[in-house]
Formats: structure tokens, sequence, C-alpha cells
């Protein structure tokens, strides 16, 4: 195999300076499926973990009211290239909303388009099947959300920098597979560049494809090295942003001071640790690699490479359940290979799309009925997987070569495929709706929030914001309250300092000694659990104003605030403990 591009070669004829119409093609598929996709995931901003993301943007750490706030000098070694490409850049572009809805379509396209490659490996190939290919990876719940066992990025509703990695990893499988391993490489540090600790998963993934090509004698060692050096050399410059932001923040190696396992329990432990998921989720796991295995075995030696893939990733993810119970490390627990379970979502979601876009090539074929019932029971939530692996199961090459629909069978297949498109994935879409609009509405009242603080409020003001639902109570917290309480786009607005909230503990990751910090302050707002301990508390510590959802204000404060939304109110601390 030749170190060629993904495009088919070009109008050799003089002047000639047209895109290739297969690269065309795949190009106008990918951006009609991204859109679909973010048509059916929604997008918010201002949500999750954009409480990272937009103080760098807006560059409060070079603000004077932020120069003793440990969480947002924290955010000076957030040691990733597009955050240290966007750092401050509010100031002079504006316009981050759009900013990032740009980049969230961009990181939407590159995973596309990755799995359109990878699908070529499947002998997805024509315009028919790529479009069919699409229109499954697009709209299927399975790559939509986040992954219970392991907590990792698909499509989802916000731009987070991580999910532009799911492509660049795919990217780097198709080239690896095609003994591209310049490209490969430049996959690998592109993904680095990205997110440090998802290229430390890619990375073994591409050296266990080497060793099959290896071992078929379909490259030579002396090549995959060759081309390796080559890739590492393009990419040196890509990475050393990222390096460099790491090895010059001067906790590196610091101890957080307790048992970091234990710390991640306090914070979050989903990324790493096991024990600190749901039987639920452990089954949906084992079903979702069943399904992709059993899918990728369908292909038989086609699609060998992306086997190897796809048995290193479930390797990672099985190293990941183990070595918590031997060490841990932070260095060991940062890399959170339960969060690896997003490649093997991935790989099986590509699987399980290819597999039944072979199967409706031909509604005259043994397998079209099958192929109908796979893309129905991809719409019916946890009970798709195992209907899925037994309608595989029960489906033979033989019977794909020999057997032949009838008319009858033809008729329900489409009456499949018409329930699947027609109501089914409508009502997943209508769900991912009603979530939106519960969390656009939330971080519309707190922009509201913002615009009065900045405007109303000295630079110095420090607010205390709701405390995170707990999501195990019974009764269970609504969608709205949940929304209410992330105060994401607070800061990046108001420019005015929070106090706490549970998401800032993430930062302990990178900075140790602000781990005592948060600890201690969300013990104390914790305790302090009804507005009155709230308002004293905040006196005692020289805070400004206490935002609560309105609902929980006693009724003799109610009236009492400074501002109000619908569901959220300030209460001005001072001239309220006054009265105390």
């Amino acid at each position: 195999m030749t170190e060629t591009s993904l495009t088919m070669p070009v109008d050799r004829r003089e002047g000639a300076t047209s895109l290739p119409a297969p690269f065309v093609d795949t190009l106008t598929i990918a951006v009609a499926g991204s859109l679909l996709s973010i048509l059916t995931s929604g997008y918010v901003f201002g949500v999750e973990n954009n409480i990272f993301h937009l103080p760098i943007v807006a560059g409060l750490y070079n603000e004077p009211q932020y120069q003793d706030d440990a969480f947002i000098q924290s955010m000076r070694y957030f040691a990733s290239g597009i955050w240290i490409v966007l750092a401050d850049t509010q100031k002079y572009f504006g316009h981050t909303e759009q900013i990032f809805f740009a980049l969230n379509f961009l990181s939407r396209l590159l995973s596309v388009l990755g799995f359109l490659c990878c699908a070529s490996l499947l002998g997805i190939t024509d315009r028919r099947d790529r479009i069919v290919f699409t229109l499954l990876i697009c709209s299927m719940p399975l790559l939509f959300g986040y992954i219970p066992a392991g907590t990792g990025g698909l499509f989802i509703n916000c731009f987070t920098h991580s999910e532009i990695a799911n492509g660049t990893i795919l990217l780097g499988v198709y080239f690896a597979a095609r003994a591209r391993f310049t490209a490969a490489t430049v996959a690998l540090g592109v993904t680095f560049f990205v997110n440090a600790f998802m290229a430390i998963w890619l990375a073994p993934l591409l050296a266990l494809i080497a060793i099959g090509l290896l071992i078929k004698k379909e490259t030579s060692l002396g090549t995959v090295c060759l081309r390796t050096a080559i890739g590492v050399v393009i990419i040196a410059p890509i990475m050393f942003p990222v390096l460099h932001a790491i090895l010059s923040n001067p906790e590196l190696g610091k101890s957080l001071g307790v048992d970091y396992a234990a710390y991640l329990h306090e914070y979050f432990a989903g990324h790493s640790l096991i024990d600190s998921i749901s039987m639920s989720g452990i089954l949906q796991m084992v079903a979702v690699t069943t399904l992709g295995a059993v899918a990728l075995y369908w292909f038989g030696p086609t699609a060998r490479e992306l086997q190897i893939a796809y048995l290193g990733a479930i390797a990672l993810y099985l190293i990941g359940v183990v070595v918590p119970s031997i060490s841990t490390s932070p260095f060991i627990l940062n890399i959170q290979l339960l969060r690896s379970s997003t490649i093997i979502y991935l790989l099986a979601g590509l699987a399980i799309a290819a597999l039944a876009t072979c199967w409706l090539r031909r509604d005259s074929s043994g397998l079209f009925l099958p192929g109908c019932a796979i893309v129905l029971s991809l719409y019916l939530g946890d009970a798709a997987f195992l209907i899925a692996i037994s309608i595989i199961l029960a489906s033979t090459r033989f019977e794909a070569a020999t057997s032949a629909a009838p008319p009858n069978r033809r008729k329900l297949g489409y009456a499949m495929l018409a329930l699947a498109g027609g109501v089914m994935f409508p009502v997943c879409a209508w769900q991912y709706f009603i979530f939106n609009r519960s969390n656009s509405e939330a971080t519309q009242e707190w922009a509201d929030v913002a615009n009065w603080a900045r405007m109303s409020t000295p630079a110095s003001a420090t607010f205390i914001v709701p405390l995170t639902p707990n999501r195990e109570a019974k009764p269970s917290p609504s969608i709205r309250d949940i929304a209410l309480s992330r105060a994401g786009n607070f800061e990046f607005i108001s420019h005015r300092r929070v106090w706490v909230d549970y998401k800032r503990g993430a930062a302990a990751m990178w900075t140790p000694s602000y781990y005592v910090v948060w600890h201690q302050r969300m013990t104390e707002t914790a305790a302090a659990n009804d507005h009155a301990s709230r308002l004293a508390y905040a006196a005692g510590k020289g805070i400004g104003y206490v935002v609560e959802i309105c609902d929980t204000l006693p009724p003799q404060d109610a009236g009492d605030v400074s501002f109000r939304t619908a569901h959220l109110c300030v209460s001005p601390v001072k001239r309220q403990a006054a009265g105390l």
C-alpha cells in the first residue's frame, strides 16, 4: 500500500482545478449528516464543561478581581490545544457563542467523515450505501449523549474539545488500517493537541493494527518505522503547545494531600473507577460491546484491522477496570481508561450501521427483512442491543446467499423502516428537544442574572450559586432544577466571581492545591442548607450575593431580592444579614 491521500485521483486535464466527484459526494453527505445529527442532539451554549472553557476564552485570569481566585487561575494550565488557541480571544472577536457553534459543527463533521472513511473498510463505498449509512450513524440513539459506563461524550448537545478527538481517533484507525502510517501518526498528534489522554488511548490501537499488517505481510517494519518517523516530524510542532502547557504547570506531579481515589469518589469517579458505575450502566456496556463484536465478526477477514482495533479498545477498558485496584496513582487514574469506552461505542456504532446498510442493499435479499428489523431495534432503548444481537446471530451468510425475500416480507421490511424513520426517530428527537429546552431556558436565565450583575454590582462582588441537586434523591430533581444549578455562563458574561460549585472540583486534577479550597467550600456551603444559613455564611465570608432557585425561598424573603428571573432570585447579603 502507498502513502496516498483520501481523495480519488484528480482531473488530469490541463488547467483542471475541480475537486474529484467522490470527494465532493463524501463531503456533501457528511455535511448533511452532521446537520441531521446536530438537529437531533440540539445545541446549547454555556452548559456542562463550558464552565472550564468560557473563563479561558474570556481571559478572566488576567482580570484583577480574579488574581486570588484559585479556580480561575488554574485555567492557565488547562492543557488542550483548542483552548490554548482560543485563550483570551473574546475581547478581540466576540461572538463566542457563534464560534462555539461553528466548532461544534466542524467537530461533528470530522466524526462523520471518520465514520465514512472507516465504513469504506467494510465495503460501504457507493453513494447509496454511504447515504444510508450516514442516516443511521447520525440518528441512532446509541451514538448520542454520554456513555453510562465511562461517561465519554459521543454526539452531545454542546461544544467541548474532547468530542473533536472522536473524529481524529476514527481517522487514525482508518489510516493505520490502510497502512498510511504517516497520516495515522498525524491523526495521533492532532488527537494529542485536542486531548492528550485520548491520544494515549489511540496509540496502542495504531500499534496493534501495524502488528496485524506486519503479520499478514501487507507492509514491512522498515516502512512502518519510516512513515511513522515522518509523521513524528510533522506532529512535533502540533504537540508542542500542549506539552509546554503541561510541563510549565508549577504543580505538575504535586500530591493532592488525600487518597486520589477518595477524591474522585467525592468529585466524579465515573471516568476512572468501575465501582462508581451502576449495574445498569455495566450491563449496557457489555451489551454494546457484544453487539459490536458480533457485527464486526459478520464481516469476516475484510474487517480484520477494525476487529484488531476493537479488541484493543476492549483491552484498554478492561485494564481501566483492574488498574485502580492495583494503583491509585493520579497519573494513571487521570488517563481515564474507563472513558475509553467511547472508542468501543464508536466502533460498535460503525459496525452495526455498516452491517444494516449491507443488508438493506437489495429488498430481494433474504437479509433485507433482518436488516430492517435491526434499524427499527436501534430506536428501542436499551433492549435494542439484545434484539440486534439476536437478529445477527439468527442470520447466517448461507441464508444471505440462498434466501430471497418474498413480497410480503419486503412490505413488512418497508413498514419497519417507515416506523423507525417516521415514528421512533421523531420520538427520540423530541425527547432531546425537551431536555435541551430546559437547558436553554436555564442558561438564558443565568445570562440575565449575569448581565444584571455586570451592570449593577462592583467588579469585586462574589456570588454563591445553587447547589447541584442530588440526582438519587426521592423524588428525583427535575430537569429544570438540575439545569438551573449549572451557572456555566455566569462568570463569562458577568466577570463576577463564583464562590464554589461542584464542577470546579475537576481543577484539582491539574492544580492539586485547589482541592483544599474546593473541599472546604463545598462542605461549608452544603452545611448551610437553608436560605437564612446561606446568608449568614455568605456574610461571614464577605460574599455579597446569594443566588437561589426562587421556589426554595421562604415566603418572608421571597420579595426581598435585588434581581429575579422566572426561577432565579438574587439576594443581597449585607442588607439581609443585618436583620438576622
